[in-house]
């Protein structure tokens, strides 16, 4: 009997992708040599065959399902927050799709890993949520009990200054940043991190750019590691198993040593090289 052809791999990313999109359409084509690209999801569902698609960023995702490809998606570069909102706004027909995830953020539970090296004591950690990201205070609670942290958490609605809502964190060393739509943007972000250092705040998360912005600290992936996760997923999707949406299993720290120096957070040589377990 003659062996089923394997799906085609299909990459869809933006007209301007951005950096991190391009290094990781560079390393999934060195991986899959034969794979197709485009910018415009519908030339890509329209070629013949059994497929696998990658979506590189949230537009990428969002042009993807709209179009409703016949075969696995798989999402890239695109943050838990952006990737359940897209997938939760579409269509009942389209939310029969087989869509999967490899989050842009490491874990929260691993983000608190660190803030409990960093502190090596149980202190008081703040989180703003939205709308956006209330339905992930839940793992967020567990991930603070499994890393022995105490949580205080404020939500904040849409038309709220979250930079004003920082105030209500009172009890907090340190505020969990989260990719949260309505709490921090390009737009604000700076505000907001010179806001938390006055008040003498830490912030760890959620990126390596955050923390070259002014955060303190991150756990975060390389876009080598992104690739190397997502050919794994890839291949168990074109093997037809269906792999939850799921954070980064490789990732290391980032750590903004100014902001340490000047928040008087000495950080230890353990903390800096907690890494994931799996190389």
């Amino acid at each position: 009997m003659a062996r089923a052809a394997q799906p085609e791999l299909r990459i869809l990313a933006a007209v301007q992708p951005t950096q991190a999109a391009r290094e990781a359409l560079a390393g999934l084509l060195a991986k899959f040599p034969a794979a197709r690209t485009d910018s415009d999801a519908r030339r890509l569902t329209e070629r013949s065959g059994a497929a696998v698609y990658v979506a590189l960023g949230s537009d990428a995702l969002q042009q993807m399902l709209e179009v409703g490809p016949d075969g696995p998606v798989l999402s890239l570069l695109t943050s838990s927050e952006a990737y359940h909102a897209i997938a939760s706004a579409q269509s009942v027909e389209h939310r029969r799709l087989q869509v999967t995830a490899l989050f842009a953020e490491a874990s929260p539970a691993q983000q608190l890993a660190l803030v409990r090296k960093i502190f090596r004591r149980r202190i008081t950690v703040g989180v703003l949520l939205s709308e956006y990201t209330a339905p992930f205070e839940t793992q967020i609670r567990t991930a603070a009990r499994g890393a022995d942290l105490d949580l205080e958490v404020h939500r904040v609605s849409v038309s709220d200054n979250p930079i004003r809502a920082l105030t209500r964190l009172a009890s907090s060393t340190v505020l969990l940043a989260l990719p949260d739509r309505a709490i921090m943007s390009a737009e604000n972000v700076q505000a907001f991190l010179e806001a938390t250092y006055r008040r003498g705040m830490a912030v760890v998360g959620f990126s390596a750019a955050l923390v070259r912005a002014g955060a303190l600290a991150s756990v975060y992936s390389t876009v080598e590691e992104v690739v190397a996760q997502a050919s794994l997923l890839i291949e168990q999707l074109a093997g037809g198993q269906q792999p939850v949406p799921q954070y980064p299993a490789y990732w290391r720290v980032a750590v903004n040593e100014r902001v340490a120096r000047s928040l008087d957070i000495p950080i230890d040589h353990e903390a800096r090289s907690l890494n994931s377990p799996v190389r």
